[in-house]
């Protein structure tokens, strides 16, 4: 069963729009115009999901995703507004929000980002749970260990066994701050021998070296703990490998430190998929170019590289003659086929990796051509009218 849907919004057509629409795609939805009645349902109510207008005449969108997050930091949020300010968007990505899309939006924008931030709120949910219960086994297997110390050889052997068991690498540093032992989740994932990962010390497998190892003892030795922390790990081969790690004092029966234990998920799979999704919320999807959002705020960069190194910045502006007509009279399937074309058209007729295509809006499409000067914009101009 999907999860329930808040959707707050003072226009009543756009609510009852999101409403309907939201609801045929079997999402159970409550629908407010008030941000004061949100909060109260979010606070007696568990939802999956809040769509919320950025302003709001009783209480600011920004505040209603702060509130909102502090009530359910799981809580998934999509802001909308009809204001295009980079500020405000940059606020909301900062309160907790997972998306912000931009009024008139069409349905299918709607659709693709409610299943991206859902998809993101599972997949936090899924891995905090798989974090605590993995802790929780090392937990229990330190303390049979403890308990049966004087049958120290068959205790060794179940303790390994249950570590060797979980695909993440479990790694304990002594006293000495050298690498005691590695399960073969390290093993397998850094390509390295047990052998030769007992003795080492672990800066030599940490993308940031010695500077990071004392940045993660410092913060244990203030907080004794450190949770969800992300880095990247060195394989044998050189490769990186993104990782999710645990890290925490074990401590004696006399309550001195006696190791310090790591457990690391490999999040490669994670990355790419944040990659993907960062991928598909600048892009057009119809057109494979990148969308308006995203339009402006790779213009200011490039403007701001322009005037810093002192090149030339064109900027070609451009729509489809009739195509209203066009899609009229034949029909938004085919309507659809010419604005593709000329997608195709915009990245066959640029410069790859230099220049940028954008779909603005409707048949309306741009192209930023960095250190192009007036002749060659003219003459890429001509090329994408010419192969149109």
């Amino acid at each position: 069963m999907k999860p329930p849907v808040m959707v707050l919004d003072d226009e009543t057509s756009i609510l009852e729009l999101l409403g309907q629409y939201l609801k045929e795609e079997g999402y159970p939805c409550t629908l407010c115009t008030s941000a004061v009645e949100a909060l109260d349902f979010l606070r007696s109510k568990e939802f999956g999901l809040l769509i919320t207008d950025l302003r709001m005449p009783d209480i600011g969108g920004i505040e209603v995703v702060q509130r909102a997050k502090a009530n359910d930091p799981d809580l998934a949020v999509i802001v909308v507004t009809a204001h295009l300010e980079v500020t405000n968007a940059i606020d909301a990505l900062r309160a907790g929000a997972d998306d912000y899309l931009l009024k008139p939006f069409n349905l299918s924008e709607i659709s693709v980002s409610v299943e991206r931030a859902l998809d993101r709120r599972r997949l936090v949910m899924e891995n905090r749970r798989y974090q605590q219960e993995l802790e929780s086994r090392v937990r229990e297997a330190t303390a049979v260990l403890e308990r049966v110390n004087a049958e120290l050889l068959s205790t060794k052997e179940y303790l390994e066994n249950l570590l060797n068991s979980s695909v993440d690498a479990i790694i304990t540093v002594g006293p000495n701050r050298t690498i005691t032992y590695a399960n073969r989740g390290a093993t397998d994932m850094l390509g390295y021998s047990n052998e030769e990962f007992v003795g080492i010390l672990p800066e030599q497998f940490f993308s940031g070296g010695g500077d990071e190892i004392r940045h993660i003892r410092r913060i244990l030795q203030r907080e004794k703990m450190l949770q969800n922390y992300e880095t990247e790990l060195k394989h044998k081969n050189g490769s990186l490998i993104p990782i999710n790690m645990s890290i925490s004092y074990v401590s004696g029966p006399d309550g001195a430190v006696v190791s310090t234990l790591a457990i690391c998920k490999d999040i490669t799979m994670q990355k790419q998929l944040e990659r993907e999704l960062k991928e598909m919320s600048i892009k057009d999807s119809l057109t494979g170019l990148y969308n308006q959002r995203y339009f402006y705020d790779r213009l200011e960069s490039e403007i701001e590289r322009a005037n810093r190194q002192g090149h030339a910045l064109s900027l070609l502006l451009f729509d489809i003659d009739q195509f209203k007509t066009y899609n009229d009279c034949h029909g938004h399937l085919e309507g659809d086929k010419v604005l593709r074309t000329a997608g195709q058209v915009v990245e066959e007729s640029t410069r790859e990796h230099v220049d940028t295509g954008f779909r603005y809006g409707g048949d309306e499409f741009t192209v930023i051509l960095p250190e192009a000067n007036e002749t060659q914009a003219y003459n890429i101009a001509e090329r994408i009218c010419s192969m149109f």
